[in-house]
């Protein structure tokens, strides 16, 4: 049965099951890496079907080495465990959604083989936070041990990175909470530091948010399952998380939750480094952050205060240095402040490189790109699932992805009280941008009936900004009284809308990837071009097409179009003109310096900076002056390419210059390739004259009949236009020599000198005709000299024009998807300011509202304080509750919990009444 399913597998991966062009398919190990929220770059080294058990090593009572004798009463989980470079991983097989061990190999203390008189290959691993893991390998004896030789070289190799574990375990508050309360072997006495809680008070009440309780729940959970760097992650895990964090572990189970904990530890002094190594520098990432700082959730108090804007600066400042591509975009000052209230600045950095690289790609860039294409699956998945409410967005032309894009853009922090936006996040960074996706459907069911009324864009925002600012606010429940909102949120999102999957919203997004790309790529192509400056030279459509073939060869060159870097250089330019003129063909290598030459000079003047390329202006005004109808202007645009210091003047070498160029610009009238209005002229005469000599055979009544076919000479015509252009050139260098001025002034053209005692002088000519003697042409009589030829005023005139082909489109080849993603040009900043418009209102609104933990004073620890005797009713009713397991549906539910799935949430607190409260 493997073997078939091995097979239909790799069937699936044929191009002959695809439908419709996707993005390249990630490999196995990438697709590992973000499976379990590991570091990028990890490689599974070896895999192997296994049995495993855990045990708490802590306990005295347990020998250093398990016994054979009590392998039995171990409870072993049945699944496979995956060796990578750094990591040992275990999933289970029977509950793959919450049942994995992820073990950095640091954390490996010993490891040993055990004995087994039943032929069974053990191994025993014990780690520095104290579990005791017992792997029972299944298979082919074979590949156990050369699974066991595997994990040992890994385990060396790891090795070097054992001096920086303690330091690292010291600044995890984890390890502080359970050396504290006795259940660990570290010494630990000072807390570590921790995020701008601890100064500024951390939102809400601790009461009411029963921190104490949820504190101790972990503290039962991690001394039995790990923690950091080693855990075990069951179904309890994720009602713990469900349920909300406490303070003081918020941030580090964010990190641990999104795997930004093991790129911490493994670069541990690249926040520190960045910021030294760019102390005084500036840059324009800099300078955008500087003018968002105080606009960073103004309701928290730590936000009007110097230590709190400092670290959200130097966050901010490092990842732009790490991120040069990205540098700083809009409502990431909003996210980054918000992780810096439990986070401290270097798990901050690491948590916020992991959103923009992992997590949510495109929601922070130039582009936004990524949240532009969530906003097409969010408005997919309400046509499937909120038919009706689809139709009526669509009757009143009310767009829900303008209205839903700052939820999706500040991860609702900007729109929920922080402390309902904190809990989202909680859960966001476990499940991924799905989580999302699912509370903003659930925001539209619950509003169902009031969005009905509203008929425009306007209307629908006010129904969701009253709902936000209720959350707290009880709604009428059949089961339970004092049923808050955001509890009546979490149900609806986390469980009638469960079915949205990771596996869903990778489909929805392929599904909407090539529509969202052709509408961005529309818009922003108009909104380039309506920024060009006029060209009355240039057609709406030779503008089009200016543009394609601009986008199209930086495409080809891996630029990214908007970003600083888009620009051309000279070998873009020249691929740029290839095939756009006839005078360009950069695969005849017989006059590639000519090419070259002219378009060197192009170049330049083109471009408006000398340290730079060219942009897409300049693109546009250089080709409008080519294109240029009137003749005098014409010639004048062809006279500044050669005036370069921009005197007026051209001097010898300059004139000689343009007789070389011109006689490369009319190589292909010269070659016969093609033929000028003169030339077409002559021809027509010609035609016309053999049809009048048939004529005189016939009757003069008779129709003139031209013939469809007509056999001339070619090569005299090609030879004739040849001779023709021949003479154009050496004339035009004969006759600019012969008016040519004079550098000197004063200088009469024929000076008779006579001095005594010596013979007459002989006459001393035109200078122009001493090379020894500095002469320029100006522009007036450069088009003396240009009108003073037929071939070479009709050149100026028309024939020039038409060897460039701005109605020829250019032909778009099958680019992949992430090309065309990372050449979206900078004009989604559009939207970013759209998005800032309503951040900044929306701030307004909520900053004179009552803020939710605005009281400053130092935090207390003592606020989190319990005892390991503490009764354990109110930990059983934390993790039983509804709310707790809303996310586990797909889970079997064991039979103690049955019950409390039948309410919307249990009771963890009574009111004087003996009502039941429920209180998050």
């Amino acid at each position: 049965m493997s073997l078939l399913n091995n097979l239909i597998s790799k069937a699936s991966q044929l191009s002959i099951f695809d439908k419709q062009p996707t993005e390249k398919r990630l490999s196995k190990d990438e697709l590992f890496c973000n499976e379990y929220h590991i570091s990028q770059g990890e490689t599974i080294v070896d895999e192997c079907a296994a049995e495993l058990a855990i045990e708490n090593s802590f306990n005295k009572n347990l020998p250093e080495v398990p016994l054979e004798s009590n392998l039995s009463q171990l409870r072993f989980l049945s699944g496979k465990v995956y060796l990578s470079q750094h990591f040992l991983i275990f999933r289970d097989t029977y509950d793959r959604q919450s049942g994995c061990l992820k073990l950095h190999l640091s954390m490996v203390k010993q490891l040993k083989r055990l004995p087994s008189r039943n032929y069974l290959f053990l191994l025993s691993i014990l780690t520095y936070n104290d579990l005791r893991i017992t792997i029972q390998f299944v298979g082919i004896r074979s590949h156990c041990e050369q699974f066991s030789y595997n994990l040992k070289t890994c385990l060396t190799k790891n090795l070097k990175a054992t001096p920086e574990l303690v330091p690292f375990l010291e600044t995890l508050y984890s390890e502080f909470l359970l050396s504290k309360n006795g259940s660990s072997r570290m010494d630990i006495v000072t807390p570590p530091p921790g995020g701008l809680g601890l100064i500024f008070k951390f939102p809400g009440d601790p009461v009411k948010l029963q921190n104490r309780i949820k504190t101790k729940a972990w503290w039962n959970y991690l001394k039995r399952n790990g923690r950091n760097l080693c855990i075990n992650s069951d179904k309890s895990f994720l009602r713990l998380i469900n349920v909300g964090l406490p303070n003081r572990l918020r941030g580090e189970i964010w990190e641990l939750s999104c795997g930004s904990i093991y790129d911490r530890y493994m670069n541990s002094h690249e926040y520190t480094d960045l910021l030294a190594k760019n102390q005084g520098k500036s840059s324009i990432a800099i300078d955008e952050i500087e003018k968002d700082l105080y606009r960073s959730l103004p309701e928290y108090n730590a936000y009007q205060n110097p230590e709190g804007i400092n670290r959200l600066r130097r966050v901010l400042t490092a990842y732009s240095w790490k991120n040069p591509e990205i540098g700083y975009c809009q409502a990431m000052n909003i996210v980054v402040a918000a992780m810096l209230i439990y986070m401290s600045e270097d798990q901050a950095y690491w948590c916020l490189d992991k959103l923009c690289g992992q997590i949510i790609p495109g929601y922070y860039s130039k582009t936004m790109y990524g949240v532009l294409l969530d906003q097409k699956v969010f408005e997919s998945l309400v046509e499937k699932t909120l038919p009706m409410m689809h139709q009526h967005f669509n009757k009143h032309d009310i767009q829900l992805s303008i209205v839903s894009l700052p939820w999706f853009m500040s991860l609702f922090l900007n729109t929920m009280p922080l402390i309902y936006a904190f809990r989202i996040m909680d859960i966001f960074f476990l499940n991924g941008p799905k989580t999302l996706l699912q509370v903003a459907l659930a925001v539209v069911k619950i509003n169902g009936e009031k969005l009905w009324e509203c008929e425009d864009d306007g209307e629908c925002i006010a129904v969701f900004k009253d709902f936000f600012h209720s959350l707290d606010e009880h709604v009428p429940d059949i089961h339970y009284k004092n049923k808050t909102r955001f509890q009546e949120l979490l149900v609806v999102a986390f469980r009638e809308f469960s079915h949205i999957s990771d596996e869903t919203f990778v489909q929805y997004r392929t599904k909407n990837r090539n529509e969202v790309i052709s509408g961005i790529e529309s818009y922003l192509k108009k909104a380039q071009l309506r920024k060009l400056p006029k060209t009355p030279n240039l057609k709406e459509e030779h503008l089009s097409n200016v543009y394609d073939r601009y986008v199209s060869v930086l495409n080809n060159n891996y630029v990214e179009v908007g970003s600083d870097s888009s620009v051309m250089n000279f070998k873009m330019f020249a691929k740029f003109m290839d095939g756009l003129v006839d005078w360009i063909n950069l695969e005849e290598k017989e006059n590639i310096a000519q090419q070259k030459s002219f378009l060197i000079k192009l170049f330049k003047n083109w471009r408006s900076d000398e340290e730079t390329g060219l942009t897409l202006e300049n693109i546009a005004v250089g080709m409008n002056k080519l294109m240029e109808h009137d003749l005098m202007t014409s010639i004048s645009n062809f006279f500044e390419i050669y005036d370069v210091n921009g005197t007026g003047k051209v001097d010898r070498d300059g004139i000689l210059q343009i007789s070389e160029d011109l006689i490369f610009l009319t190589t292909p009238w010269r070659d016969g390739y093609l033929f000028d209005e003169i030339t077409n002229k002559a021809i027509e005469s010609k035609i016309a004259e053999k049809i009048v000599e048939k004529r005189k055979n016939f009757d003069s009544s008779d129709e003139i009949s031209i013939p469809s076919e007509m056999n001339f000479d070619k090569e005299k015509w090609v030879h004739e236009q040849s001779q023709r252009y021949l003479s154009l050139t050496s004339n035009f260098l004969h006759r600019a020599f012969e008016y040519a001025l004079p550098e000197e002034e004063n200088v009469d053209l024929i000076e008779l000198e006579e001095s005594e005692g010596s013979e007459k002088k002989s006459v001393i000519a035109n200078p122009a005709l001493n090379p020894s003697a500095p002469v320029y042409l100006n522009l007036p009589t450069f088009r003396m000299v240009v009108l003073a030829d037929e071939t070479s005023e009709l050149f100026f005139t028309r024939t020039f024009k038409q060897s460039i082909h701005l109605d020829q489109k250019v032909e778009k080849g099958s680019t992949n998807v992430r090309d065309l993603f990372n050449n979206i040009l900078a004009d989604g900043r559009r939207v970013a300011v759209e998005v800032r418009r309503r951040i900044n209102s929306d701030h307004t609104s909520r900053s004179s509202e009552k803020s939710q933990g605005s009281n400053t004073g130092a935090y207390n620890e003592e606020d989190d304080d319990f005892t390991a005797n503490d009764n354990n009713e109110d930990n059983d009713y934390l993790l039983n509750n509804a709310e707790a397991n809303v996310l586990n549906d797909s889970i079997p539910v064991e039979k103690g919990d049955k019950a409390f799935l039948q309410h919307v949430d249990h009771q963890i607190g009574s009111d004087q009444e003996g009502e039941k409260v429920i209180d998050f």
